[in-house]
């Protein structure tokens, strides 16, 4: 860990913790609308500062059942000059029997990897994408549904390194649209920080050869979470997932260590793979109204035509926890974890890693 990482994460804590105060009395009369400092210090994406702004919502207020439908704006620049923009909607309709999802992802990382090289493999990653998913109750929990997915992906190696690694992992523009099917339980007592209950989903993704440049593939996701009260405000929170890929799937789509919410203190891109499988543990605790914390760790491996004890890795950590909005559960989180060969990372959201 750097020092200008350290000294960013100070920061943040001290400019959300004012931040949040100011938005808890601004609430008190009208605590459907969330805004916060979306601030970054991880390992792909840099140290960045931006914006969030939830809004949560009832579309119909006769219905009692359905969770509050959210809609997020967010918007973010980093000091590795990338930044990330999205709207992204999901709507909990007829007495949740029907759950819609929209997105629209714009961006541009800039990467700079250790992947064994002299020097790092630098390189540019632009990106566009359009996501739109129901799914529809079939019984208790269960879900069933379809995914449209349409994204485009342009990069665009800085030196010998980033070009060396783009043939290494076939990285080349591509655009990719795809169908998937979706089978998902969710018996959460609620959607943003869960107490109690599990949720889990298997997804399958189709592209056909017509709509991908990089030719056919498919693509296997499947995740389960379980969460457990151990104590009054102490939760264990567990999980366990995997993916795999198809030899044709394109770059974007393949397995990688440190994204999205996979074993924190990683680099995303450092460490690919066609197979995964991660198991994560974390204990989330609530000291007062306000304030809250965590620690986790876990392990896993990633791998490509067969696994070895080489392909595993692990990761521990620990965070606090801001509580922005007490009826929805939105919670500030700043965590700071460790993998293995001095991999490290700070990582900032509103929402938790799974």
């Amino acid at each position: 860990m750097n020092k200008s990482s350290l000294l960013f994460a100070i920061i943040s804590t001290l400019f959300a913790g004012n931040l949040l105060f100011a938005q808890e009395k601004a609430d008190e009369k009208q605590r459907s609308f969330v805004v916060a400092p979306a601030l970054s210090s991880s390992p792909g994406f840099g140290n960045g500062l931006g914006a969030v702004g939830l809004y949560f919502f009832k579309p119909n207020k006769q219905d009692e059942v359905s969770p509050p439908s959210t809609i997020t704006a967010v918007g973010m620049y980093s000091d590795t000059d990338s930044y990330f923009t999205g709207l992204f909607g999901k709507f909990h309709l007829q007495e949740d029997q029907w759950r819609i999802i929209a997105g629209m992802p714009v961006g541009k990382v800039n990467s700079s990897l250790n992947v064994g090289a002299p020097e790092t493999a630098n390189f540019e990653n632009k990106f566009w994408g359009v996501v739109l998913e129901a799914q529809r109750k079939i019984t208790g929990p269960w879900y069933t549904g379809l995914r449209l997915t349409s994204i485009q992906q342009n990069y665009n190696a800085k030196n010998l390194a980033g070009q060396a690694y783009f043939e290494a992992f076939d990285v080349e523009d591509t655009h990719a649209g795809s169908l998937s099917a979706l089978l998902s339980y969710d018996s959460r007592d609620n959607q943003r920080y869960p107490e109690s209950g599990s949720y889990g989903d298997t997804i399958f993704t189709y592209a056909p050869a017509e709509f991908s440049d990089s030719g056919e593939y498919t693509k296997l996701d499947v995740n389960a979470a379980s969460f457990h009260t151990i104590v009054h405000d102490q939760i264990l929170a567990l999980q366990l997932k995997g993916s795999t890929v198809s030899d044709d799937a394109p770059y974007f789509e393949k397995p990688t260590l440190g994204s999205r919410g996979d074993l924190r203190g990683y680099t995303p891109g450092e460490i690919v793979g066609d197979h995964s499988l991660i198991f994560q543990a974390e204990y989330r605790m609530r000291f007062t109204k306000l304030f809250g914390a965590a620690i986790f760790g876990g392990g896993g491996g990633i791998w490509e035509d067969s696994f070895s004890s080489e392909d595993l890795y692990w990761n521990y950590g620990a965070g606090i926890r801001i509580r922005m909005q007490e009826e929805n559960r939105v919670n500030f989180r700043i965590d700071y974890a460790v993998g293995e060969d001095d991999q490290n990372g700070w990582y900032v959201s509103v929402s938790e890693a799974f």
